[in-house]
């Protein structure tokens, strides 16, 4: 794959497609499809790409954003009828395009990879919990055909039709290599973890269908960025913003932020749009959720059948 954002197949994907995400996930994967853009080497280059397709993508076509809105809801997961499905937690397109490759390659299973928006705004776990299990976090949700995985080990899954499975991870690890020093190397054992994870309750479950999502993706700032705020922006985005979102309100500050394209609302909620900070320079977290952004809000869609080709 070349450095350009995107390639000819790519850019016709964005014009002629049936919608501009179908372009959208062709252009990520053409920087997450690489086999080591996620190793110490490549990440912050990554994600630099990222950061730059999804300003220069936001410029050449301002609907973007609105249309992503729009698109929310109706996930996938909520329509199996059969199988497992499984949220990991804050997994992204990032790790899917990896996962897709990497478990065709491994097992003799048929594993193909899609996206869907997350089912609401903003884009956090204690929001979609509600849509989804009725309950205020995964942790709480007590249901015969749920279970939720908050460490690394399997346990006995419910075995119902269908079953659902939440883990912590990735987004466990995530907040752990955000405290102190970030490691680029850590974000490679992370998916390592996450991937052993995965395979173990395919095998743990008596099924042989699988859709595996996440309830949102993360913005990640490691590296440079194209994003450029002044010192007036910046001081009303740290003195307003706690998160990547907060509840709707009065003063010059919002309406700032409104006015350069920083903030966007939905709903009850001023979002932070694309990939610009709310800390102040030099913060050590680099990770985030919460906002409006590509990587945050187009889901991985990850259908595996273990049984399409007689594999185990």
């Amino acid at each position: 794959m070349s450095n350009a954002l995107y390639g000819t197949s790519e850019l016709e994907t964005l014009l002629m497609g049936d919608s501009v995400f179908d372009g959208v996930f062709e252009t990520l994967r053409r920087v997450w499809g690489e086999p080591a853009a996620l190793s110490d080497r490549e990440l912050a280059r990554s994600e630099y790409r990222t950061r730059l397709l999804e300003r220069e993508l936001a410029e050449l076509y301002p609907p973007l954003y609105d249309e992503l809105i729009a698109a929310t809801g109706d996930h996938p997961l909520t329509r199996i009828e059969d199988g497992t499905g499984v949220i990991m937690d804050a997994l992204s397109l990032r790790e899917g395009f990896r996962l897709e490759r990497e478990l065709a390659e491994e097992y003799d299973w048929e594993v193909s990879l899609s996206w869907a928006p997350i089912e609401r705004l903003p884009s956090e776990t204690q929001f979609i919990t509600r849509e989804w299990f009725d309950a205020h976090s995964p942790s709480a949700v007590s249901r015969d055909d749920f279970r939720f995985i908050g460490e690394i080990e399997v346990p006995k899954l419910p075995g119902t039709s269908p079953e659902y499975v939440w883990t912590r991870h990735p987004d466990r690890r995530l907040e752990g290599a955000l405290k102190g020093n970030y490691s680029n190397e850590e974000v490679e054992d992370i998916y390592e973890d996450v991937k052993t994870l995965l395979t173990d309750i395919i095998h743990e479950s008596i099924h042989d269908e699988f859709l595996v999502t996440s309830d949102h993706g993360y913005v990640n700032h490691l590296g440079n960025s194209p994003y450029s705020v002044t010192g007036e922006q910046e001081e009303a985005l740290s003195s307003k913003f706690s998160g990547r979102f907060t509840e709707v309100g009065n003063g010059q500050a919002y309406r700032l932020l409104e006015d350069a394209d920083i903030l966007k609302r939905v709903g009850e909620y001023y979002m932070i749009r694309g990939h610009y900070k709310w800390t102040k320079r030099g913060a050590t977290k680099k990770i985030m959720h919460g906002g409006l952004s590509l990587t945050e809000c187009m889901t991985p869609v990850l259908r595996i059948d273990t049984n399409a080709t007689g594999g185990t």
